[in-house]
C-alpha cells in the first residue's frame, strides 16, 4: 500500500475510534456506535496487515474475510444444533447450505485474490458478498458489547422483566436468571432508597397453562420479592408489546411512564432490545441477565438475524454499496 493510503489508514483509525467512542458514550442504544468502531477496527487490521506483509489486497478483506467464515459457521452450527434438539427440518436445512456456503464463496474468493487470478466481476462481487452481512455481524456484536458495559442510570420508574417462555407450566432457567438479575437490580435500588415497580412482562402461549406474566411473578414473590412491589403484565406476545403494555400498567398506577425504566432480558438479546425501546421512543437502560455459553452462539445469531431485518432499507442500501463497491476494489488493490 503506498505511504498516502497508509496515512489515509491511519487518520480512518483514529477519527472512527474517536467518534465510536463518543457515540457510545453519548447513545449506547444506537447500532452506529458498533458501526464506527468496527470501521476503526477494520482500517487498524488493514494498515497492520498491509505494513507486515504488503499485501494491500489480503490487508483490505482480511477482516471481512475472518468474519465471513465466522458467520458461516455460525449456520452451520446452529442448524447442527437445531437437528440434535428437534431433529430434521427445512429451517435448519437452510441454515446449513447458507452456512456452506459462505465458507466456500470466502474460501474462493480468498484463493482468487492471494493467486492474482483474474476473476469476471460478477463472479467477484458474488464471491465476495458475504463479506457485508458478516460485517454486519462484527459491527452488531460491538454495538452489543458495548451496550452491555453501558452503566445503567439510577432511580428507574420501574425494572421490566421481559418473559421467554415457560416450559411446562415452569420458570425455566433462562427466565429464572432474568428474574434473579431484575431481583438484584430491585434490591440495589432498594438499598440507595429508591423501590422501583417491578414488571413481569409476557401473555400465555398456545402451549402454555397460564400467562409467563402470572408465573414470574409468583417467582419473583416466592424467591423474597414484596407482592406490591410487582405488577403483572400478562397479554404481551412480542418485545414491543411487552414494553407498551408495561408502560400501560405504569400510567394506570400513576406512575411517570415517560420516565426511564430498566428492561431485564437474557444478554443475547440486550442489542435488539435497545433497538426496539429507541424505536418505540421508550426511554430505557437494558440490562443483560447472564446465559450459559452453549446457548449464546445461535440465539446470538437468531438476534442477529432479526436486528437486520429490524432496519430493512439500510440494509439493503448498505448490501447494495458493498457488491458496488468490492467490484471496483477487488481488482484496484490487486498485487501486481
Amino acid at each position: 500500500m503506498p505511504p498516502p493510503l497508509d496515512l489515509v489508514l491511519v487518520v480512518a483509525v483514529l477519527a472512527l475510534l474517536g467518534l465510536g467512542l463518543h457515540s457510545s458514550s453519548v447513545e449506547p442504544g444506537r447500532w452506529r456506535s458498533g458501526v464506527l468502531l468496527l470501521g476503526s477496527l477494520w482500517a487498524a487490521s488493514a494498515l497492520a496487515i498491509d505494513m507486515t506483509f504488503s499485501s494491500p489486497a489480503v490487508a483490505l478483506f482480511a477482516l471481512p474475510w475472518t468474519a465471513a467464515v465466522v458467520l458461516g459457521l455460525l449456520f452451520v452450527g446452529s442448524a447442527v444444533d437445531a437437528a440434535r434438539r428437534d431433529g430434521r427440518s427445512i429451517v435448519g436445512l437452510v441454515s446449513l447450505v447458507l452456512g456452506l456456503a459462505i465458507v466456500i464463496a470466502t474460501v474462493l474468493a480468498i484463493a482468487a485474490v492471494v493467486s492474482d487470478r483474474a476473476v469476471p466481476p460478477a463472479v467477484a462481487v458474488v464471491l465476495l458478498l458475504p463479506g457485508y452481512p458478516a460485517l454486519a455481524l462484527v459491527s452488531y456484536l460491538i454495538y452489543c458489547l458495548v451496550h452491555l458495559r453501558a452503566r445503567p442510570r439510577p432511580a428507574p420508574v420501574a425494572v421490566v422483566v421481559l418473559g421467554s417462555g415457560l416450559v411446562e407450566g415452569t420458570v425455566p432457567t433462562l427466565l429464572a436468571d432474568r428474574l434473579r438479575a431484575a431481583m438484584k437490580v430491585w434490591r440495589a435500588e432498594r438499598d440507595a432508597g429508591h423501590e422501583p415497580l417491578v414488571v413481569p412482562s409476557g401473555g400465555q402461549g398456545d402451549d402454555e397453562p397460564m400467562a409467563e406474566g402470572v408465573a414470574m411473578t409468583a417467582y419473583l414473590v416466592a424467591h423474597g420479592l414484596p407482592p406490591e412491589a410487582v405488577a403483572t403484565e400478562d397479554r404481551a406476545t412480542t418485545t414491543e408489546e411487552n414494553l407498551l403494555l408495561s408502560r400501560e400498567i405504569l400510567r394506570s398506577r400513576g406512575l411517570d411512564a415517560d420516565g426511564h425504566l430498566r428492561v431485564v432480558t437474557s444478554s443475547y438479546h440486550v442489542g435488539r432490545s435497545a433497538l426496539i425501546t429507541r424505536s418505540l421512543g421508550i426511554d430505557a437502560d437494558v440490562t443483560g441477565a447472564p446465559v450459559a455459553w452453549h446457548f449464546v452462539p445461535s440465539a446470538f445469531l437468531r438476534e442477529f438475524l432479526a436486528a437486520v431485518t429490524y432496519r430493512p432499507r439500510t440494509n439493503v442500501a448498505g448490501l447494495v454499496l458493498w457488491a458496488a463497491s468490492t467490484a471496483v476494489l477487488a481488482y484496484a488493490v490487486r498485487p501486481g
